[in-house]
Parts: C-alpha cells; sequence; structure tokens
C-alpha cells in the first residue's frame, strides 16, 4: 500500500480557539516538483453549548450571556443579540442609541484589525516580504531602535489598549460591555464621554492612517518582488494573490447603519444600502440582493444528529460525538445552497465592487496625507486580497467615528432607549457583522422566556467542513493548490523558515544597519540563540516522515481570522475536557 503523504496542524496558534487541518500532499512536476495541497480538512475541536444553556431563560440575559461565546470579539454578539431582542420586543432604538452602538462598534473594530494585521498575520507577512516593523520584535527594544524590527508589531500594544479604553467608556467595561438593551442602551451620552473618545481617536486615526496603510502599500511593493522568489524557486511566478484563493462567493449582512434612516433602510436586511457597509452576496464579480431566506445549515460531517438543512429560525442544536463520517463540531452554513466566505473581503465587495479608494484627511488639522487606491487582485479572494481589505475597513471605520461622536453631540439630553416590557410569545433576528464577518443570532420567546436560540457565527462559515453534497468550505476550498489552468499554489516548501526568508531577502534589496549579514541570518541566529529547536519552526512531519514547512498553509489560515471559540468546549472542573450526549431539551 502506498502512503498519500499528509499531515497536520494541529492546535494552530494565534488564532481564537481550537482549530486544525488536515492536508493532503503530493509533489507537482509543473512547479519543479514542489509539493502542493491537493485536499483539505478543516476541524474544528469545540463545541459550542450557548444554544442549549439559553433555554428558559430570561430574553433579557442573552445579551451578556453570549458575550461568553468569544473574548476578543464579544461586542458583536451582544449586538447581533440585542437586535434580535429589538426586533422581538418590537423595540426600535432611538438615534441616539445607535449611534452609540455604532461608536462602540466601531474602536472595537479598530481594536480587532489592528489586532490580527500585526500580530496574528503580521508575522507570516513580515517574513514572507522581509518587512521588519511587521516581524515579531525578537530583538526587544534593541533591534526596534537599531533595526526597526518588530516597531509596528509591538506599537500595536499601545493602540489596542486605547481602543479597548473607548469601549469601556461607553459599554461600562470591556470585554463583556453591559450598556446595551432591547431598544436602546443604558447609558446617555455626556460631553465628557464624547471628548474623552475624540482624544482618543485621534492617535488611532494617526495609527491607522500613517502606519497601517503605509505598511498595505508597503506590502503591495514588496509582494511584486516576492513573486521573483517564487519564480526562482517554483519556476512561475506567485504572489499573495495567487495564495488562498476561495469559493469567489462572498455574503454580508451590512453593519453600521445610519440613525435617521434606520426604520426605512437598516430593519429590512435585504436593503441596508445607507450603511457603512451593505448587505448583500456578491457571486462572481456579480452582486445579489441578501434574502435572509436563503441561509441553511447542513450537518452530514457535524457532529450533531440535528436534521440537515434547517434556516437558523428553526435550527437544533443536538450534538453527537462519534457521528460516522463526521469531523467537526462546526456546521456547514450555505447561502442559497453555495458556501460563502464572509468578513472584511466580502463587506469591501458587496459596498464597494472591486476598486476601493478610502481618503486620509486628518480629522483635527484637516491635513491630506492622499488616498490610499486597491483594485481586487483575485475575483475569488486571497491572502492579499483579505489583508488589504481588513486595513480599508480600518481606515473607512476611523474615518467615521468622529462624524459619529460629533453627530452624537445633538443627541445628549434625548432619549437613548425604546423601552418595551418583555413579550409573551416572539421571535426576533439580529443580523450583524463581527470584525470577522457575517454574524446571526435568532430567538424564539415561549411564554415570557427563550424557547429557542441559534448562533451562525463567522467562522462558521468559513470554516465550515464540507455539506451534504461533499462540497468543501470556504477556508478549505482556499487550502488546496489549483495549479491550473489559473497559477494558484498551496506551496508547501521542505525548508525551514530562516532559510525561506535568506531566500528572499536577496531579491528584497534589504539594507541592513548591522554586522549579521542576510535577513535569514537574523532570523536564525535570533531563534537559535534563544532555543534551538525554533530554527525547525513551522515544520511539521508528514505521515511519510518527511519534514515540510506550513508557513504558506499557516498564512492561509490567518488570512481568514479564525475565531472557532464561538464554539465553546463544555469543561469539568478538573479541566478535563467532556463531551457530552445531549438532546435539545436538556
Amino acid at each position: 500500500m502506498i502512503l498519500i503523504p499528509e499531515f497536520s496542524i494541529d492546535p494552530i496558534t494565534r488564532i481564537e480557539g481550537h482549530l486544525g487541518v488536515k492536508l493532503k500532499i503530493e509533489r507537482n512536476p509543473d512547479l519543479k516538483n514542489e509539493y502542493i495541497v491537493t485536499e483539505s480538512r478543516s476541524i474544528g475541536h469545540m463545541f459550542r453549548g450557548f444554544e442549549i444553556f439559553l433555554k428558559d431563560r430570561d430574553p433579557r440575559d442573552a445579551v451578556y450571556i453570549v458575550q461568553r461565546i468569544c473574548g476578543v470579539c464579544p461586542n458583536p454578539h451582544a449586538m447581533s443579540s440585542v437586535q434580535a431582542l429589538d426586533e422581538a420586543f418590537k423595540a426600535v432604538p432611538p438615534p441616539a442609541a445607535i449611534l452609540i452602538r455604532n461608536i462602540i462598534e466601531g474602536f472595537s473594530y479598530l481594536y480587532d484589525h489592528l489586532l490580527h494585521f500585526y500580530i496574528l498575520i503580521g508575522p507570516e507577512l513580515g517574513i514572507l516580504t522581509a518587512h521588519l516593523p511587521m516581524v515579531p520584535p525578537v530583538l526587544g527594544k534593541e533591534g526596534i531602535e537599531k533595526l526597526n524590527l518588530g516597531s509596528h508589531y509591538a506599537a500595536y500594544i499601545r493602540y489596542g489598549r486605547i481602543a479597548n479604553e473607548v469601549q469601556a467608556i461607553w459599554g461600562g467595561k470591556f470585554p463583556h460591555i453591559a450598556s446595551l438593551y432591547p431598544g436602546g442602551v443604558t447609558i446617555k451620552p455626556t460631553l465628557d464621554k464624547i471628548n474623552a473618545s475624540i482624544v482618543r481617536l485621534i492617535p488611532l486615526w494617526e495609527f491607522v492612517a500613517l502606519v497601517m496603510m503605509e505598511d498595505v502599500k508597503t506590502l503591495l511593493n514588496r509582494n511584486e518582488r516576492f513573486k521573483e522568489v517564487t519564480e526562482s524557486i517554483l519556476g512561475v511566478k506567485i504572489g499573495l494573490e495567487n495564495i488562498g484563493v476561495g469559493v469567489g462567493n462572498f455574503l454580508s449582512y451590512g453593519i453600521f447603519p445610519e440613525p435617521e434612516d434606520y426604520e426605512s433602510d437598516w430593519l429590512d436586511p435585504s436593503k441596508r444600502r445607507k450603511s457603512l457597509f451593505r448587505s448583500g452576496f456578491w457571486s462572481k464579480g456579480t452582486f445579489s440582493t441578501f434574502d435572509e431566506r436563503k441561509i441553511k445549515e447542513e450537518t452530514k460531517y457535524s457532529y450533531y444528529d440535528s436534521p440537515s438543512g434547517l434556516h437558523p429560525s428553526i435550527g437544533e442544536t443536538s450534538p453527537k460525538k462519534g457521528k460516522t463520517g463526521a469531523y467537526s463540531w462546526l456546521k456547514a452554513p450555505r447561502y442559497d445552497g453555495e458556501p460563502a466566505e464572509v468578513g472584511p473581503l466580502a463587506r469591501m465587495l458587496n459596498t464597494f465592487g472591486t476598486k476601493w479608494e478610502v481618503q486620509r484627511i486628518h480629522p483635527i488639522k484637516g491635513e491630506d496625507y492622499g488616498p490610499v487606491k486597491y483594485e481586487v487582485r483575485n475575483p475569488n479572494g486571497s491572502v492579499l486580497d483579505r489583508t488589504v481589505a481588513r486595513a480599508f475597513n480600518a481606515m473607512l471605520i476611523a474615518n467615521k467615528l468622529l462624524e459619529w461622536l460629533l453627530d452624537l453631540k445633538g443627541y445628549i439630553d434625548k432619549p437613548v432607549v425604546n423601552y418595551k416590557d418583555v413579550p409573551v410569545n416572539a421571535s426576533g433576528r439580529g443580523l450583524w457583522e463581527g470584525p470577522r464577518g457575517a454574524l446571526g443570532h435568532w430567538i424564539t420567546i415561549k411564554n415570557g422566556k427563550i424557547d429557542r436560540y441559534q448562533c451562525v457565527v463567522p467562522s462558521t462559515w468559513n470554516w465550515s467542513p464540507r455539506d451534504d453534497r461533499d462540497r468543501p468550505g470556504p477556508a478549505e476550498i482556499a487550502l488546496t493548490g489549483r495549479f491550473k489552468p489559473e497559477i494558484n499554489a498551496v506551496w508547501i516548501p521542505t525548508i525551514s523558515v530562516s532559510k525561506l526568508a535568506n531566500a528572499i531577502a536577496p531579491k528584497l534589496e534589504i539594507e541592513w544597519p548591522t554586522r549579521i549579514e542576510g535577513w535569514g541570518n537574523i532570523l536564525e541566529t535570533v531563534l537559535t540563540k534563544i532555543n534551538p529547536k525554533y530554527t525547525r519552526i513551522n515544520m511539521e512531519t508528514t505521515n511519510t516522515g518527511e519534514l515540510v514547512n506550513s508557513t504558506i498553509p499557516l498564512l492561509i489560515v490567518r488570512s481568514f481570522d479564525p475565531c472557532l471559540a464561538c464554539a465553546i468546549h463544555m469543561m469539568m472542573p478538573s479541566g478535563k475536557e467532556v463531551i457530552l450526549e445531549l438532546d435539545h431539551h436538556h
């Protein structure tokens, strides 16, 4: 029996939650016989139990409980939940509340997108494009001062903290804000809160506009040279736009509504044309209006015996560990029967199409630093397009936040909540966008208590297993190389990261203010000095005993910014994982 080479990366670090991927690989003669991925499986190791233990609780509790689904992005869950309750309670929030919700979520987005750009995916991008500020500061303060090594990576810590301070100003605390209520918010706008937020916004805006967007321009420039490296190694030019190529379907629910047009534009999710990011379904270059009825969840390869093909409003969560053929705790959401990528790229495509332009006019000084323009490189999505889209999201939000804060001054002493009693029987949906993509909460209330609650989170869309027709999920597709007829290859090097970096450096013509010669030598020297085992960083062993480099697959994984914590473990007090055989009624 001939073994097909395969390897697993499990668990994957620098993401949220417990995700593993299993990759089958083979030599490709068109790429100088280098390995590429021929099949992938994404494995969600965690079970989300929230739908079960929310049953029979006061509906108002949901806003606070669901935030514990994730510690990185609790706010979007709160926003989705409170909007589901808005609809169930028939309580339309007043304009002041909508602005406050936008402000909380806007600063949440800045925190999250900067975190991803610099801490989660930045190290791979920094290494592969030899962009020193985005590499971890492995030489400490001296390396930052002398080499600029890790300067932007380290700077993020300050700016992430600033964004969280503003979330606490309006949310009461962070994480897990406490100021949302069906029909509005429980905090009133005051000049001191508004001014404190503006003071913190300015340095954040400057970092996004003058550091993050400039890093985007550098990455685009270095990507052209990266192609020369791949050509020398593989015999063909492969850039970041040819890596991690997705399914070509992009779903967005829309986010950041306009307060004065809330009822006419936002409440119907098929509209949302005036929100900062719009709802829609972008497929193979064509936009279509979003239709919530087209969402279904399939379960053939998921550890559930719930019926397959249910709309979330009637969805069931009945876990079944050991189910034959299943390999993930994630269900397989489909839109109109198709797998769909969600996230920053989906938001940009459904709002602006394939050509983007964002302004950089200082909100206080008025100085114009010039627009940044981008045209989508790969219509099916790629590492490059997802990364640039995330930065454009951040810049658009940073521009908009000052407008929302100034507008809020006009609503001081205006109502912040449209209070309604808990309905006896009702249902509602909250369709929002987490930083990672389309996020939906559906609630059914019976006799004043929660009777049914379902969440479909962004990483359930992106990291779904195969569906009932055996079609891979979006990330499974992106992790699979397709060399012909397009140049889209998930290349698996068989050399160490430091040697790969050494091959890149000469092509990028880096000038080093140090006696250590060569990009790869710096990285290799630092890692070896700290601990010799780090020279094998990202190296995995195949089932045939060969060492391969997982840097490119990890780059693809992190381009989606996975958040598997939205499928939470159940743990025993001992700390040991336990999988319970539960039915929907317990």
